[in-house]
């Protein structure tokens, strides 16, 4: 591997792996290593009708690597979802936490799990349940502890954008490949899934979608200025069914490009920025399908020299469809956040995070639109 790709490598890792210790090293005899890493948060939220203890993004996952012959390198990752505080979801915050299929009733669930092989002139396929590749570039926004995430397309349809494939990929196919500082990857989603969707209450069936044929492409350059360009697109068939009446089928389509300055967890200043145009890829607040919909994300973060980061954020996901099927453009989630952190260690934060919400429902609803603060700690290992 030469100098450029190896510094684009790390540059990459920086970007989309999360701010951890390097793990712990479980086994390693020069030819196959096993690691484990991982995160534990938890927050007390709050708005102005409720209050309670609540889970953080806690996961832990086991990294497998194996030396072949010809430089080659089997790889494999087993993660999962942990679940420390149990409540009873009175406040809804967004869908990064969730599972394939909704909240996770259980204190333990796969995230991800995939198996894979690579070379460093070759590239690298994997296949199994991983990140999918326009998370390459619509990720790059979500580094919230609380809120955000709800505008760049990755959690759609209320899951963890399994089924789309462009959150955590289900069935996927990947394969990736760095030049210099260029990162290309393309994806494929073997599998047929059914979707029920519901408004926020869950009190009334919405529609049933269908998905097939999913693919996805990104593209990604690391000027030589510290800024970073991206550029994905996913796209899956979908079959709807709303109110008892069926439609031949439609696009699921995502576009998604991102700026970045700086890797996440430079000392200083960061910025990301997350543009995306959907067809057919959400629903708004009461479970109707948004023909036409745009995201706006915005991460910066500036951190001191005296460990403590001020962060400012921003979503904005609306509607813009026109009514004839599905939702009527009305829709528009929008909020800003503003958080920080002290960071007493490397591998252990505190961090106080606001929303302030300016949404606009297609149901006069308050769970959804409404301000909220919540302080909480991130150990990391």
């Amino acid at each position: 591997m030469n100098l450029n790709r190896f510094s684009f490598v790390l540059s990459a890792v920086s970007i989309f792996a999360l701010p951890a210790a390097q793990g712990l090293e479980l086994y390693n005899n020069n030819k196959s290593t096993l690691d484990i890493e991982g995160n534990l948060s938890i927050y007390y939220l709050r708005n102005k009708d409720f209050e309670e203890v609540n889970d953080g993004f806690s996961r832990f996952y086991f990294d497998f690597s194996h030396k072949m012959k010809n430089e080659w390198q089997a790889f494999a990752k087993l993660e999962w979802g942990v679940q420390l505080s149990n409540t009873d979801d009175k406040i809804i915050v967004n869908h990064n936490g969730l599972t394939s299929t909704g909240p996770a009733t259980d204190s333990l669930w796969v995230r991800q799990g995939f198996v894979g092989f690579k070379h460093d002139n070759y590239g690298q396929l994997s296949l199994g349940k991983q990140w999918g590749v326009s998370y390459d570039v619509g990720g790059v926004t979500d580094w919230f502890e609380i809120f955000g995430a709800e505008a760049s397309g990755t959690y759609n349809f209320g899951t963890d954008g399994g089924f789309s494939g462009s959150g955590r990929a289900e069935q996927a196919i990947q394969y990736r490949y760095y030049y210099q500082n260029f990162s290309f990857a393309g994806q494929y989603l073997a599998s047929e899934d059914e979707l029920h969707t519901s408004g926020e209450n869950g009190e009334e069936l919405s529609a049933i979608l269908n998905f097939n044929n999913s693919f996805g492409v990104s593209v990604i350059y690391q000027t030589p200025f510290d800024i970073g360009l991206g550029i994905a697109y996913n796209k899956a068939k979908i079959k709807l069914s709303a109110n008892g009446q069926s439609t031949s089928k439609v696009d699921d389509e995502l576009i998604t490009a991102h700026v970045t300055y700086r890797p996440y967890g430079s000392d200083g200043l960061h910025v990301a920025f997350v543009y995306t145009d959907m067809k057919n890829h959400d629903i708004n607040d009461v479970g109707k399908i948004m023909s036409k919909s745009r995201g706006i994300e915005l991460f910066s973060a500036y951190r001191f020299d005296n460990d403590i980061s001020l962060i400012l954020g921003y979503n904005s996901l609306k509607d813009n469809s026109t009514g004839e099927i599905g939702s009527d453009g009305t829709f528009h989630k929008q909020y800003y956040i503003l958080s920080a952190k002290y960071h007493w260690d490397e591998d252990f934060y505190l961090y106080i995070e606001s929303k302030i919400d300016n949404s606009t429902l297609a149901e006069n609803t308050t769970s959804l639109a409404e301000d909220a603060t919540g302080i909480g700690m991130m150990f990391t290992f």
